[in-house]
């Protein structure tokens, strides 16, 4: 059977040890992911940090790694992405070991300022560095795969998120009306030993070659400009979008349906499984249909649930709200991102990413505060309805820019498929 014709389980059988390697980092560290998601923002309420604090806290990363996130993408383009990925990992695991266990405001802020630096570096790595070790023939099912599996990771973090703190509470001899910030600190903590695993697992890939020896910032090896600025303002639009919700989506059910960890956690876990469902269905629609149409019609379906959630009365109807939405908005994520590595130079990927990262992190900061603010003011539910606007710009956007992009990919690559088919049938004249 063709290469072409090679099925979805097909493609997954083309994975190689790097790829099986970056599934199981990305998953044992979505673990992690899914464990302080649930409880990290009800730790820092629960210790007296008001909303306004907590919008501010989470921008502080997001404001670093915009600040770094143009220089680190040209830089590692021009050294090994598995040392940038590495080392970056390394700082972030110390700096999130100190906010789980030092609720100082001041230590909170300067660790948030490494994860923010560390993160520019491995967002603007790992993109390219797997693009590199995989083929265009299995890649999108790549990104989706792992994203999928990933996303399960997700689910099981997100249970053992909502059930930890309470069953350290009862350890603790903690009652109903007690304090949980010893309790979730405990689940915290525990969320480091999946971290640590997920960065180990990224010591046995493959080292990769740099396109210089020489590291600095230079513009030279970017052609795409015009291509990047427009992905950049699509990603952006979304994120200045996001900023204001994603983030806050557990005070949003504590604080409108008094929802305690353990039910938020299941409510992430619902919309966990869902959501890796959507991911490994997204590169099988993006086969039948292109990935420009995927993108665009999952996130156009998405905005009616976010203004279920804004007008649900009840949580079982803000909850299938945010689950739709988090699936429709989502899944077509690995898709997008395949389809702008697609269409870059191997030597400007990781400073496209940077320059996108830059446009997108500066965005969700300043949305950050926005949305802090507005929960702190008691609108729990006024930030669905500027999101949705937000989102149909980005939509029309993305729609306008690249609706024949991808038709112009694919001439190329056969363009040069034949070419390559050329030069093989002619001797070598030496």
């Amino acid at each position: 059977m063709s290469e072409e014709r090679l099925g979805y389980l097909g493609k997954i059988r083309l994975f190689k040890r790097d790829a099986r390697l970056y599934i199981a980092a990305s998953s044992i560290g979505s673990l992690s992911y899914g464990i302080s998601s649930v409880i990290f923002n009800l730790y820092l309420q629960d210790a007296g940090l008001p909303e306004d604090f907590i919008g501010f806290f989470l921008s502080i990363s997001m404001f670093a790694t915009a600040a770094i996130a143009f220089v680190a993408g040209s830089v590692s383009d021009r050294m090994s992405r598995k040392k940038t990925i590495l080392r970056a990992n390394a700082i972030a695991f110390i700096a999130v070991a100190i906010q789980y266990t030092v609720l100082d405001q001041t230590s909170l802020i300067l660790s948030q300022v490494f994860i923010g630096l560390t993160g520019a570096f491995t967002q603007v790595s790992w993109s390219p560095y797997i693009t590199e070790l995989s083929t265009d023939r299995e890649r999108a099912h790549l990104f989706g795969f792992a994203s999928g599996l990933s996303l399960l990771a997700v689910l099981a973090g997100n249970l053992l998120g909502g059930f930890l703190p309470n069953l350290f509470a009862n350890l603790l001899s903690i009652g109903p009306e007690g304090s949980l910030v010893i309790p979730y600190r405990f689940a915290l903590w525990l969320s480091l030993i999946p971290n640590a695993i997920s960065i180990l697992l990224v010591v046995p890939m493959s080292r990769d070659t740099p396109s210089d020896s020489k590291v600095r910032v230079a513009l030279g090896n970017v052609k795409n400009w015009g291509f990047i600025g427009k992905y950049a303002i699509t990603v952006s639009i979304v994120g200045l979008g996001a900023g204001m919700i994603v983030m806050f989506f557990n005070l949003f059910f504590a604080n409108e349906f008094a929802a305690d960890a353990e039910l938020v956690g299941i409510i992430f876990a619902i919309n966990t499984v869902v959501l890796s469902a959507g991911n490994f269905l997204a590169p099988a629609m993006a086969d039948r249909i292109g990935k420009v149409r995927t993108v665009v019609i999952t996130e156009a379906l998405s905005v009616p649930f976010l203004l279920l959630i804004y007008s649900a009365p009840t949580i079982q109807l803000a909850v299938l709200g945010y689950v739709t939405r988090t699936v429709l908005m989502n899944m077509a994520g690995p898709v997008s991102n395949a389809f702008f590595m697609e269409g870059l130079a191997k030597e400007e990927r990781a400073t496209a990413v940077g320059v996108v990262r830059t446009g997108d992190s500066l965005v969700r900061g300043i949305a950050a505060n926005i949305g802090g603010w507005l929960l702190a003011a008691g609108y729990y539910r006024l930030p669905y309805i500027l999101v949705s606007g937000l989102y149909i710009l980005s939509i029309m956007f993305f729609y306008a820019f690249f609706k024949q992009k991808e038709a112009e990919m694919q001439l190329l690559k056969k363009a040069e498929l034949v070419v390559e088919a050329e030069e093989e049938r002619v001797p070598d004249a030496t």
